[in-house]
């Protein structure tokens, strides 16, 4: 995927007195400029004998430059250039042209017409620099745009292909009829490779009414709305309108206004292509007033239009060479640049004038678009300017800023350091995803607290669904056999120590002691505070009528709690999680294909398992802790594996292939099912623990990054990063019941022990959401760090832990009043937080120097 870097060179054309104008240079690589008077070099009827002119090549092709309509096509550009670039202004373009060489970097020329509307009818597309002999808007190196100024910030979408495309085609019966089954053919045709590559993914409206577009719209997410049908400036209304169908099949006009106020809503819409005429003409009193303008202005960040008629031959060039580009990670106006390249080779020497980009996202960027599948070592898409901001995962490339957190891993490889994968972003950790966000690795996710003895009533399930039976008592855990412990100098406990640390274990095992098998994740283990103790080592597991007495309560949590010591624990420790018993920790490191086993203990690395099926990303435990389920996937391949391990034997014993990126999984209190959020098909797969098959999958919305059960086992929350939504899973039925808007970027979710909450974080919006799983409706949005990648709660409920990857600092956040109590520096990168199940200490993976971060919680 080539990446691009732009510098910006932004024209302003605006009113010095009545009929005559003035340029000036707002900001460019050699700075500002003086205005320079600017006369316009043609009439209004000069124009229009113009675009008269260049039309008929239209109707017969053109095949050559020394054809009249190519020969006007250049002088209309040179004379628009002189009359605009001249004196300073000039000067100020070709230095930061040179400037831009010189950074192996292209120079964004963006039109600020806002001033002066009037202007806008001019196709400003065909400027042509006669001494360098070219047009400006033909090269990707200096593209030209429109740029609108409104207030608010656009940040890139983390996608991970394919880019969703949703088609809305329209002809009305009392419109001159359109061959719609032809354009949609023609479009597909256009896109056949791309979609067969998984890049691009058509959605046809079944009709081309209001009523289907926004059913689709509320039962999706889309990225691109393209419209292909009638449409007209309406002067006297003030806006551009569009002929959608309505119930009789007769014409409804839909104004830009009307048509992006149903737009707006939809978060992940970022791009706008209208096939229609004059979709980009406006008034020449109102900047806004046309249909692409009025879109921008409603909060699409970017549109496409014709400010032209195109013939289907241009049209099917542009569309393919368009999204190909796109798809390929391009800013938005590169890819137009690459459009009009691929009309013009057709050889068309003035069609490929007639799309226009109407821009507000400052950098050309709306999407970070994740390498495509197979295209390993290709660099990231972030391009240059303002790259992806994704979490510190492994896999997918989402979000806006690259994540710090993928440079180390490129100086271990001795690569470049920055292409984000993405959460974002895409997403993956020491490979920053580009702002797709990561995918699976380095985003960790939270370890999961204990789940409470009686879920309170509202959390019960619904009538219809029939949640499932208790956990059977759990049997002793089964220490794994120490491995071999890590080579760094003095962190070698002696091999009498070990002995004698499992000899005091296995003697209170056989003592009777009893051992609380209780899972980070919740759903996994028993409820918090029960009174079912396990079996001792020497005696099957019983029935759960028992008189001995229950685990001891979580020791309090503090509002600031201490820092403590670093553990060494080897490169790229992207999530943590602690066993059922709280014994041990399991720390995923994704580039060495391992599994390092800490002794809580004695706080060091004590074994390591190898993983050759790939990558361990993230990690969950059966309730009785001898089953560890692992979502392994390689961010360079689209796939990924579902493995289950022996923690007695230490080995991978059986494997499930999934076509997608298998994320943070959840265990259900009885151990029966897996449910994995799988990234790409952009389902939930359920796996059976008893056959290690796939159950059913459960689609849900786009980039499913995490997964938690409530304490009744009877709802899973599921985080879908790119859709900005919680989705609420009933597990009776396996079917999302409802989605939860969030805050932008929702990565990981936790379920609270004991109260019918969820919290989740928001990559993107830098906030942790609070849901109420009674009725499912936010309770509060507490600001928080850059990046927040994980959530875990305090073992008694009272606290949440936040790793905050682009901050390299834990926020805590009391749940009595969502105040954030203290900020605390943890390490480079921290990408995810386990908390024992006593409640007394914590610890968190940091990405970058490789160590855990100890914390003691309780003061």
């Amino acid at each position: 995927m080539t990446q691009r870097t732009y510098l910006d060179f932004d024209l302003l054309v605006e009113p010095a007195s009545p009929g005559s104008y003035r340029a000036r240079v707002l900001n460019s690589p050699v700075g500002e400029t003086r205005p320079v008077p600017v006369t316009i070099p043609f009439s209004d009827l000069e124009l229009e004998n113009f675009l008269l002119r260049i039309g008929r090549p239209r109707r017969y092709p053109v095949r050559g430059q020394g054809e009249p309509e190519a020969a006007a096509v250049r002088d209309f550009g040179a004379r628009l250039f002189d009359a605009v670039f001249h004196d300073q202004v000039h000067s100020a373009l070709t230095a930061s042209l040179d400037q831009a060489e010189g950074r192996d970097a292209g120079l964004r020329l963006r039109l600020r017409l806002t001033d002066s509307p009037e202007l806008a009818d001019l196709p400003w597309e065909y400027l042509y620099d006669s001494e360098a002999r070219r047009h400006l808007a033909l090269s990707e190196w200096s593209p030209v745009v429109r740029y609108l100024d409104l207030p608010g910030r656009i940040r890139p979408l983390p996608v991970r292909p394919p880019l969703r495309v949703l088609v809305l085609v329209a002809s009305p019966t009392d419109f001159p009829p359109l061959d719609v089954d032809a354009e949609w053919d023609r479009l597909q045709h256009a896109l056949r490779g791309l979609q067969d590559a998984g890049r691009v993914r058509l959605e046809r409206a079944p009709a081309g009414t209001m009523a289907e577009l926004q059913r689709l719209l509320r039962r999706g997410q889309h990225h691109v709305f393209h419209y292909i049908g009638h449409g007209r400036y309406d002067a006297e209304l003030g806006d551009g309108q569009l002929a959608v169908e309505g119930p009789t099949g007769r014409a409804q006009p839909i104004s830009g206004c009307d048509l992006g106020a149903l737009l707006h809503d939809h978060r992940t819409l970022r791009l706008a292509v209208l096939n229609s005429c004059e979709g980009a003409r406006g008034g020449r009193r109102d900047p806004y007033s046309g249909t692409a303008q009025s879109l921008v202005h409603q909060g699409i960040p970017a549109v496409v239009a014709m400010q032209f008629e195109i013939t289907d031959r241009a049209a099917i060039a542009f569309t393919r060479g368009f999204y190909e580009a796109v798809a390929d990670g391009y800013p938005l106006d590169a890819a137009l640049a690459e459009a009009r390249k691929t009309i013009r080779l057709q050889p068309n020497e003035v069609e490929w004038g007639t799309p226009v980009l109407y821009l507000r996202a400052p950098d050309g960027r709306v999407f970070d678009v994740a390498d495509p599948p197979g295209d390993a070592g290709s660099a990231p898409a972030a391009g240059g300017a303002a790259g992806p901001r994704s979490p510190a995962a492994t896999t997918t490339p989402q979000g806006g800023r690259p994540r710090r957190a993928a440079a180390p891993r490129a100086r271990a490889q001795g690569k470049p350091a920055g292409g984000e994968g993405p959460d974002g972003t895409p997403p993956a950790a020491p490979r920053t995803p580009a702002r797709s966000k990561p995918a699976g690795t380095g985003a960790a996710g939270p370890d999961r607290p204990p789940p409470s003895a009686s879920p309170p009533p509202s959390a019960s399930p619904p009538p219809s669904a029939s949640p499932p039976p208790p956990p059977p008592p759990p049997p002793a855990e089964v220490p794994p056999p120490a491995e071999p412990a890590p080579s760094t100098p003095g962190a070698r406990p002696s091999r009498r120590l070990l002995l004698a640390v499992a000899a005091v274990v296995l003697l209170v095992g056989l003592v009777g002691g009893t051992v609380l098998l209780l899972d980070r994740q919740g759903p996994s283990g028993g409820p918090a505070g029960s009174t079912q103790p396990a079996p001792t080592a020497s005696a099957p597991p019983g029935p759960a009528e028992t008189t001995a007495p229950g685990p001891p309560p979580p020791v309090p949590g503090v509002p600031q709690p201490a820092v403590g010591a670093e553990i060494p624990v080897g490169e790229t420790p992207g999530y943590v999680v602690a066993t059922p018993s709280g014994r041990q920790l399991y720390v995923a490191q994704r580039e060495a294909h391992q599994i390092a086993v800490v002794d809580v203990g004695l706080d060091t690395v004590t074994g390591r398992i190898e993983v050759p099926e790939g990558p361990p990303q993230f990690v969950a435990f059966s309730p009785d802790g001898r089953t560890a389920y692992l979502s392994l996937y390689d961010e360079d391949r689209p796939d990924g594996v579902f493995a289950v391990l022996d923690t007695r034997t230490q080995e991978v014993v059986a494997t499930v292939p999934l076509d997608g990126r298998p994320w943070a999984p959840a265990v259900t209190h009885d151990g029966t099912r897996v449910y994995v959020p799988v990234e790409g098909p952009d389902v939930v797969a359920v796996v059976d623990t008893g056959t290690h098959e796939v159950r059913t999958r459960i689609p849900v919305d786009p980039l499913p990054h995490s997964i938690e059960l409530t304490p009744d086992g009877a709802r899973g929350y599921l985080a879908d990063h790119t859709s900005n939504v919680v989705s609420v899973i009933d597990t009776a039925t396996d079917t999302v019941v409802r989605t939860v808007p969030v805050d932008a970027g929702p990565h990981r979710v936790a379920v609270h022990p004991d109260r019918p909450l969820v919290a989740a974080v928001n990559y993107d919006a830098d906030r942790l959401t609070v849901i109420d799983t009674g009725t499912d409706t936010v309770v509060t949005s507490i600001p928080v760090g850059d990046g927040p990648q994980d959530v875990t709660w305090s073992a008694d409920g009272h606290f949440a832990y936040v790793t905050n990857v682009e901050a390299d600092t834990l926020s805590v956040v009391a749940a009595h009043d969502w105040s954030v109590t203290t900020t605390l520096p943890v390490g480079d990168a921290p990408t995810s937080v386990a908390v024992l199940p006593d409640g007394s200490r914590g610890y968190v993976t940091n990405l970058n120097d490789g160590t855990l971060r100890v914390l003691h919680l309780s003061g």
